[in-house]
Parts: C-alpha cells; structure tokens; sequence
C-alpha cells in the first residue's frame, strides 16, 4: 500500500502564528496565452515541510545540501497519544519496544493531526521531551517526523528539541496526516523536498509503502 502523509496547500491553510499564508497567483490563463499557470507565495515551513539543519543551527546544511539517499528510508512508527503541551519521553519511547537501527527514521503519531481545524492547533501541541531528543541522536536515526505542528510543544520558545536534532544534522519533519492508516509500524518513508538554494525548509510530499517493504 502508498499511503500519502501530505496535507494539502491552499490559500486558506493554516499557518504558523506570524508566518504569511500561503497565496497561489495566477500568473496565465488558458484563453489568453494558451496554457494556465501561477506563482505561489509562502513559507517554506507551511503545511508538511522538513526543517534542514540551518533552520536553527548556524554552520550547517541548508535544504539544497541534504544528500538525496536520505529522502528514502526506513521508518518506524510510534502511536503515543497526546494531548496539549505533552511531552513525548525517553521512557515512552523505550517502552514501545521498537527496535531503532542507525539510519531509521521515526514517526511519532500522537493523534494531534485531527486537532488541525481548532484555533489551539499551533499553540498547545504536544511535542518531544529533551531527554527523547538526546536518546534518538545516541541512535543516530535520519530522521524525526511528527504529526504535530512542531516537534517542541507549543508552549515551548526556546525550541530546545529542534536545536538538540537539527545541531547533530538530524532531519526534522513536521505536520504529517495519516498515520492512523498505516498498517505496519515498519515501513518505507520517502520525504522528497524541493532543492531550494539556501533555504532552511521545505514543504514535502511525504509518502508511506506500507506492508513491511524495505530500503536496502
């Protein structure tokens, strides 16, 4: 099974507090220059994007300087609900019992996602705790994906658990859709951002290949 973890992008998509929302433009139309086409404006952290290294961390990757063999990997997925401003602990992880190889990618679902139409959507998420942070660096993973809106709980400004990722060049993807239709919690990822040239995100298609295939 594929399975698409995107959310959507229109001119009404819900953004960061601050950040614009995004606007699609229409640059031609079909009747007077025989083929339709636009611009878009927007945050390169709207809606399912990947934070690159850069995005908090000075002397790092940018988006554009991602190896390409990171974009596809193996995933495991992690059901922990939570509700607002909870923390995903080291202890919680552990106790899920998943066995976290080097290079894995992991995708916490905390159930967030149906929360996505309440005006508290961006500023009570849960997120990560310091010490989940920390024990996922020790096993190296490639990736942290979550279907919050952010990794650090809303109520958190400093975004500790971005800077304890992004400072050791783990990948961070965040706003996921979906996962309750996952049927197995080891699965293929693939997380394709755009090349943009010194940016320091992207929005991504992230797409699940369920039924227990593997990256060689």
């Amino acid at each position: 099974m594929i399975l698409d973890l995107t959310r959507e992008v229109k001119n009404d998509t819900k953004v960061f507090p601050g950040s614009p929302l995004p606007k699609f433009i229409t640059w031609t139309k079909m009747d007077v220059h025989s083929y339709d086409s636009e611009v878009i404006f927007m945050s390169t952290h709207t809606g399912t994007h990947m934070d690159a290294p850069s995005h908090f961390v000075r002397h790092v990757s940018s988006i554009d300087k991602i190896a390409v063999s990171r974009f596809i990997s193996n995933a495991i997925l992690i059901k922990i609900k939570k509700g607002s401003n909870q923390l995903i602990t080291a202890s919680e992880i552990e106790a899920s019992n998943v066995s976290i190889k080097e290079g894995d990618s992991i995708v916490f679902s905390t159930l967030w996602e149906n929360e996505v139409d309440k005006d508290y959507f961006f500023s009570d998420n849960p997120g990560l705790a310091e010490d989940a942070a920390k024990y996922l660096v020790n096993k190296k993973v490639n990736a942290v994906c979550i279907d919050s809106p952010s990794i650090d709980r809303g109520s958190d400004n400093n975004y500790p658990v971005h800077k304890i990722l992004l400072s050791k060049e783990i990948l961070v993807v965040e706003n996921l859709c979906n996962l309750g239709k996952l049927n197995s919690q080891y699965f293929t990822l693939i997380i394709t951002p755009l090349k943009l040239f010194g940016a320091s995100g992207s929005p991504i298609r992230a797409i699940a290949i369920d039924k227990g295939l593997s990256v060689e």
